[in-house]
């Protein structure tokens, strides 16, 4: 009797086990999703931003990471990335980006450091390579639209 119940037993473990690592598959073939770069006539009239520096900038595949800092700590803070609709007519073409933050009344005055990522697939020119001059970066970003 004490085989059976150990068969049984063996048996329910084996069956959760199986599902936990299903569960877990599902959960790691599941794509983040970041905010989306936005399109607009004038960014530099966009909006109004909150003082923050920029500590450094990336882009993998479609993805530009943009590490901040600011000072605050009481609110929440607001990002958005917005890229001008004209392109500057050169070889690569060029397009003006600003990160525009939103403080929302935060008048605390630690430093917060933040890393903020955005979805720039909006950003790419159809012909292929683009660079993207972001505003408070001094140097150039070249982007492709990856597939």
């Amino acid at each position: 009797m004490k085989t059976i119940g150990y068969i049984i037993a063996l048996a329910g473990v084996t069956v959760l086990s199986a599902c936990k690592n299903a569960e877990m598959k599902n959960k790691s073939q599941q794509q983040v999703v970041y905010p989306q770069a936005v399109l607009v006539e004038n960014p530099d009239a966009y909006a109004e931003s909150a003082d923050f520096s920029i500590m450094a900038v990336s882009i993998e595949g479609n993805v530009m990471s943009i590490s901040v800092e600011y000072s605050g700590g009481c609110e929440k803070h607001s990002w958005e990335l917005v890229g001008s609709e004209s392109i500057q007519k050169s070889l690569p073409p060029k397009r003006g980006v600003r990160l525009i933050h939103q403080n929302n009344g935060d008048s605390c005055r630690s430093i917060v450091e933040e890393n903020l990522k955005f979805d720039i697939s909006v950003l790419a020119y159809e012909g292929g390579e683009i660079i993207l001059n972001l505003q408070g970066w001094a140097n150039a970003l070249s982007y492709t639209k990856a597939n």
